[in-house]
């Protein structure tokens, strides 16, 4: 009978030192991805990940069979192909309230509203010792296509808060008072961009704020907030997303992500962040998960809710309004100011039509008239009875610092007899942020000017 082939599988022997090569060669195939990083946290995406020295595995010819065996723990080294280039100058800006002269007192003053999701807490819980790092001074924004840059602008750096405070900038795309993305990043330690301990995160199904968006809703547990992790570390789709670096010796930090996280949105709502004691992207809106009692207060005038308690360590501004002109009742919204100003003036050639002045408009040469009173209302005119102005001897009045909107600027005066209006005697006008509304009133008489 003829013997029949042996089909059993062939066992390749190799020499042990070939064997130990070829082990470590395969255990560094099996790459891991790294472990969740919690919100907030800094440490490296690597931390935990070095490698290991694998022992000798003693390999012997074998009739049977050939072991491979390896205890390397795999590594991976995060690869940056570019960082922010830095941008000079501001696109916008939002101012902050200054605690820092009320921190004797353990207290704030004001820029702390819970029921509006506005926070000036730059205090530990309880003994309400002073965190000057979180007390936010000014936030401005730089878009410098196609980086975006906000820096944060604190009282004064404070070691303990490096690695720890972070800071951060959330965008609102379709300006509904929810905030969409979250962008922010621990306090970086030098001057040098890093990725460490920064982070972005996206609003997924729209329930940051909860029922009521920037209003208190606690407590509330029916959404995640801030629910996906887009970026972490460097660990994320694109490694160079977003960075944060120390400025101006420390007494700044500023973050740089790609505008493409926000779409490259030409309007939106934002608003900067400093948070210590929290961190949660979760929570957020934070007055959606922690009660008034819960959360404590930093106005000592509260006294059932006074001093802090589990919100604490935390900081944010009012919302500013990128690419339009707000209407003024977004929730959130910074209070923008304007100013109206004006003249009463004697339209002195208005008699003569040869002049071709007859319109209430001050041509030059035309002298003050100081007399009467200015009064402002607030709406479209005849509204009235919110501010009144005297003229002062330079014919002049101002109203500085008004609330965008709109106003009815009236002028008063009892007139003598052939004394007449060469203009309206009330004027509405809509301020817009930033804006100086020149509104000026032309009297004249029948009698020469003497």
């Amino acid at each position: 009978m003829n013997e029949q082939p042996n089909n059993h599988a062939r066992i390749l022997w190799l020499p042990p030192a070939l064997l130990l090569v070829f082990a470590c060669n395969l255990g560094g195939i099996d790459t891991q991805q790294p472990a969740d990083i919690k919100a907030g946290s800094t440490s490296s995406p690597t931390a935990g990940l070095s490698a290991k020295e694998s022992p000798e595995v003693p390999v012997a010819p074998s009739e049977t069979a050939a072991v491979l065996t390896s205890t390397l723990t795999p590594t991976f080294t995060i690869i940056h192909l570019t960082t922010p280039p830095g941008a000079a100058g501001t696109t916008r800006y939002i101012t902050d309230f200054d605690t820092k002269p009320y921190a004797p007192q353990k207290k704030a003053i004001g820029g702390d509203e819970y029921h509006n999701n506005r926070w000036e807490r730059p205090f530990t819980s309880g003994e309400m010792e002073y965190l000057s790092d979180v007390d936010l001074k000014r936030v401005e924004m730089k878009i410098a296509a196609p980086w975006v840059y906000v820096t944060f602008e604190f009282l004064d750096p404070r070691a303990e808060g490096i690695g720890e405070t972070m800071y951060g900038a959330e965008f609102d795309l379709n300006k509904d008072g929810r905030g969409d993305y979250l962008i922010w990043g621990a306090s970086p330690a030098d001057g040098e961009w890093t990725t460490d301990g920064v982070e972005v995160w996206k609003d997924t199904n729209f329930d940051v704020g909860g029922p009521t968006p920037q209003g208190a809703n606690a407590p509330w547990n029916g959404g995640d907030g801030y629910d996906k992790n887009l970026f972490a570390s460097g660990v994320g789709d694109d490694p160079d997303l977003a960075w944060i670096r120390q400025i101006e010796g420390g007494k700044k930090a500023q973050l740089a992500f790609k505008y493409s996280v926000l779409n490259n949105a030409a309007q939106f709502l934002w608003n900067g962040v400093a948070d210590l004691g929290i961190r949660n992207p979760a929570w957020m809106d934070y007055n959606d998960h922690f009660t008034q009692e819960k959360s404590g207060s930093p106005l000592p005038v509260q006294t059932a809710l006074y001093p802090l308690k589990e919100m604490w360590g935390l900081d944010n501004t009012c919302r500013d309004a990128y690419g339009f002109t707000p209407a003024g009742t977004e929730a959130g919204l910074c209070l923008y100011y304007g100013t109206i100003r004006g003249v009463i003036f004697r339209d002195y050639h208005h008699a003569n039509p040869a002049s071709m002045t007859d319109n209430g408009i001050r041509d030059a040469n035309e002298p003050v008239y100081p007399h009467g009173e200015v009064r402002l209302g607030q709406g479209a005119c005849p509204s009235s009875g919110y501010k009144s102005a005297s003229i002062g001897a330079s014919g002049e009045y101002a109203f500085a610092d008004l609330p965008i909107g709109t106003y009815c600027v009236r002028h008063l005066i009892t007139f003598p007899v052939d004394y007449y209006r060469t203009s309206p005697a009330e004027v509405t006008v809509t301020l817009t942020p930033g804006e100086v509304e020149v509104v000026n009133f032309g009297v004249d008489w029948m009698t020469q000017l003497i």
